[in-house]
């Protein structure tokens, strides 16, 4: 057992929200997690040194999903700030290590930040006043998520001009998702002047509201239209497991008898890609199905139904291309959900099972419930790292943000969330994910705001039809990779006389 105090001037910490237990690699494991008289214990069967996840207030920088290192157990607690805090000094570390970053000047302000929180965090080591111990070693976690932000964006502009330097970005780099639900002209015209790319979403329970009758108007015109206006087309998912609506009753009810399931999923597939094989070349075939939250599947059935919806789809048009679609690859539904499998298993099995696929879809939603909790920066573009191995290019294919708080629980960057916070996130998290050269697009989670809508007003345009800023700073930032940016300029490193290394 693990146990840790908690700091009083922070109540959230009180509150133990996604709270969740991490081992080596960062892999989530399942534990049991308690809160009384304001100690946090943790226990987690089979391990004996674990690390703490949790959502946690670090001032300025936000209300963020933050980690302690891995700890070993002891009777005395350890004080959670301190921890997070530490963890957060010796992460900035690592990834100058990781990202060869070690060459930036000490007058950086990433450095002089880091440097700022590891000389408070000293102080918190030998305060001998718990009160005062937490309250500085809160303010070190402060300074060491900014250092590491700033950190994080120097070494994605490095790689993002490294990137275009001498080339502009293909067409299909930035896009925007598309609900079928409305088809109004303002709306089309935003797509047809600022991007090449659109995402089709398909939901199968709009489509077949009721067993064996089928509504295709909605998809019908907005597939029409793109095809006319030739657009790259990603359609999908054709099977959303994210969602308990997004899969007919009917269909969810077979979940015991995997081979019925398995069929009715076949027949609404076939139907769907008969329907828009002429007009669609790049499929979303399965989104989330990993999670095993609302249907539950063995890994192995898994894969099968990936097998047959990817060889439907290449029956229909063998030039085709197919994708599978990871939803919350933080993977905490694996600390409380029995048989699912965090991002690294689930993609390995397939590779081990040899399911060939043609690109990797990776949601990164914050702000949101399950799974979808705020991250900092420097987390984001470090799981995007994790895929770097991966056999298949990866596309981010649902970025989003909301415009307000939609729940106080599922946390905010550095401020409340609001319009020009979701813009200021935005753009520093396309310039993350195009800064990866295995990343070949960004797509934003939603054209327009809708009740059904992933994360609620993440769209382009409020639900009272109100362009968000969000939406030209990601055009502009179309606009400008165009052409090519250019070679960056660093700033020189300094010699103890201050002369030019």
């Amino acid at each position: 057992m693990i146990s840790f105090t908690t700091c009083s001037a922070n109540p959230i910490a009180n509150d133990l929200v996604n709270a969740h237990l991490l081992t080596r690699d960062n892999q989530v494991i399942q534990g049991r997690i308690c809160i009384e008289n304001g100690i946090i214990t943790a226990q987690a069967d089979g391990h004996s040194n674990f690390a703490l996840c949790l959502m946690y207030d670090a001032g300025k920088s936000g209300r963020l999903m933050l980690q302690t290192s891995i700890l070993t157990q002891r009777e005395k607690p350890y004080m959670l700030s301190l921890e997070l805090a530490r963890h957060r000094i010796k992460s900035f570390l690592d990834l100058s290590e990781n990202w060869s970053l070690f060459h930036l000047s000490d007058d950086n302000p990433a450095v002089q930040r880091w440097e700022e929180s590891r000389l408070i965090f000293t102080k918190s080591l030998v305060c001998t006043n718990e009160e005062e111990k937490g309250l500085l070693a809160r303010r070190a976690l402060e300074l060491s998520i900014d250092a590491s932000e700033r950190l994080t964006m120097a070494h994605a502009q490095i790689l993002l001009h490294r990137r275009y330097a001498t080339k502009a970005a293909s067409s299909s780099t930035l896009g925007v998702s598309v609900s079928p639900s409305r088809f109004d002209e303002p709306l089309r015209k935003i797509i047809h002047s600022n991007s090449e790319i659109v995402t089709l979403q398909i939901r199968w329970s709009d489509i077949e509201k009721e067993e064996g009758v089928f509504d295709w108007e909605s998809l019908d015109r907005w597939v029409r239209w793109a095809r006319d206006h030739k657009k790259h087309i990603i359609a999908g998912p054709l099977l959303d497991f994210t969602k308990e609506s997004s899969i007919p009753p009917w269909v969810r009810l077979l979940e015991h008898d995997y081979a019925q399931f398995r069929d009715k999923c076949y027949d609404y597939i076939e139907k769907v890609v008969q329907r828009y094989g002429a007009a669609i070349s790049f499929w979303n075939i399965v989104s989330g199905i990993n999670l095993n939250r609302y249907v539950r599947m063995s890994l192995g059935n898994m894969v099968d139904l990936i097998r047959t919806a990817r060889l439907l789809v290449k029956q229909g048009r063998k030039d085709a291309r197919v994708m599978v679609e990871l939803a919350e690859p933080f993977s905490e539904f694996v600390a409380s959900t029995p048989e699912s499998s965090n991002a690294k298993v689930f993609l390995a099995r397939l590779t081990q099972e040899g399911v060939p696929l043609d690109a990797i879809g990776v949601q990164l939603l914050v702000g949101g419930s399950q799974g979808r909790s705020t991250r900092d920066l420097m987390q984001m573009s470090a799981k995007l790292d994790e895929f770097l191995h991966v056999d298949y290019p990866l596309i981010i294919s649902a970025l989003g943000a909301p415009a307000k708080v939609i729940n106080e629980r599922n946390g905010w960057w550095k401020n409340p969330w609001t319009e020009i916070s979701q813009e200021s996130w935005a753009t520093r998290m396309i310039t993350i994910g195009l800064s990866k050269p295995f990343v070949d697009s960004v797509i934003w989670t939603d054209l327009f705001d809708y009740k059904k809508m992933d994360l609620p007003t993440a769209g382009f345009v409020s639900i009272n039809g109100k362009p968000r800023s969000v939406m030209n700073r990601m055009f502009s930032m179309n606009k400008r990779l165009k052409k090519p940016l250019g070679h960056l300029e660093l700033p020189k490193r300094k010699d103890a006389n201050n002369e030019e290394l």
